[in-house]
């Protein structure tokens, strides 16, 4: 009887498992909805879809190491849509996210920012500088990033400029240019030169307006799952000084904020492959950094979940579509543009 009873448990407890994950990932979807209606609102009052985050560096060609603050980003400007307003009072946008007068605001947890299932919520997130043993603030997590576009942000995106990749870097074989080919000399299988900045809905100072959406609303990334487990995300922004690592990148896997064992000393590579304050609010996609995969090099600032094959997105049309591991790269990097004039057939994703 009891070995009967262990066969049927082993029978149902996969199904029991996959009925709450399915719960888990349909509640997901209503919080990018949510999210989805509150950018729209945003931008139906102001004309234009908020910023990524906000810094006050005029110059486009910084890299966000030089970002000056105070770093609020498009989640915390769309508080009063979200139903938040007190919240949305409660911080002094002309003073930074580290500032004690903000200290009480970025720890609040929101659960329309957080994904049932990662299992590290509501945990806040400690932040680190440069050298990974001075902790610098601690702010609340969230599960959603804003798409930047394909590549890591340069210019006015911020972060680091990532190679224009020529068509033998394309794993499909088929001949691709991306981005703007004057912006690099091309060769065939090597990445020389840079692509096209500031592509994505979301960047840094960034005043996207519908018009300016060319590929189509419906055909645009504009949010993201991340969960805990791959990199530190926040609702609040952008801050000013704090450094990203990739915990995934670690072998064996070093647990969400987790600083080194000691001073200036990597705790394997998530320490060495640290992206700088944007990748905090903002994240990109392309051929090579699919939704859930990453490996080898375990990128901070791209989109991963714990749903099993791939993240929900939402849609720069408000919809939200869950995309697969096993898509088409170039698909995924296609929708990752707002402008790029890409061909995208309805059944690509």
């Amino acid at each position: 009887m009891i070995s009967i009873i262990g066969v049927l448990v082993s029978l149902l407890l996969p199904a029991v498992q996959s009925a709450r994950e399915a719960a888990r990932r349909a509640q997901c979807v209503n919080n990018l909805k949510q999210i989805g209606l509150a950018l729209f609102n945003y931008e139906n009052s102001v004309g234009a879809f908020p910023p990524g985050y906000i810094d006050y560096q005029n110059n486009p060609n910084y890299t966000p190491d030089l970002d000056t603050g105070p770093g609020w980003g498009w989640a915390a400007m769309s508080l009063p849509f979200l139903e938040q307003q007190p919240l949305y009072s409660a911080i002094n946008f002309n003073l930074a996210i580290r500032s004690p007068s903000n200290s009480t605001a970025v720890l609040t947890s929101l659960n329309v920012f957080q994904c049932p299932s990662d299992g590290y919520n509501p945990q806040p997130c400690i932040l680190y500088d440069s050298t990974f043993t001075n902790p610098i603030a601690t702010v609340a997590h969230s599960n959603y990033a804003a798409v930047s576009g394909w590549e890591e942000c340069f210019m006015n995106a911020g972060g680091n400029p990532q190679p224009f990749y020529t068509n033998n870097n394309d794993p499909n074989g088929s001949p691709i240019t991306f981005g703007d080919p004057t912006d690099g000399i091309t060769g065939m299988g090597v990445a020389c030169g840079f692509g096209s900045a500031g592509i994505g809905m979301f960047y840094r100072n960034s005043n996207t307006r519908v018009a300016s959406v060319t590929d189509g609303l419906s055909n645009t990334l504009a949010i993201g799952e991340r969960c805990t487990a791959h990199s530190p995300t926040t609702w609040v922004g952008a801050v000013t000084g704090a450094r990203v690592p990739a915990w995934m990148a670690t072998t064996p896997w070093t647990s969400p904020n987790t600083p080194p064992p000691g001073p200036n000393q990597g705790n394997g590579t998530a320490y060495d492959n640290a992206d700088f304050d944007e990748a905090l609010c903002l994240a990109h996609g392309n051929f090579t950094h699919k939704p859930n995969s990453d490996n080898p090099l375990y990128d901070p600032d791209v989109f991963w979940s714990m749903h099993p094959g791939g993240c929900n997105f939402l849609f720069a049309d408000g919809s939200v579509h869950f995309l697969k591991t096993s898509m088409d790269g170039r698909t995924y990097q296609y929708v990752m543009t707002r402008a790029g004039g890409e061909i995208i057939s309805a059944d690509s994703y």
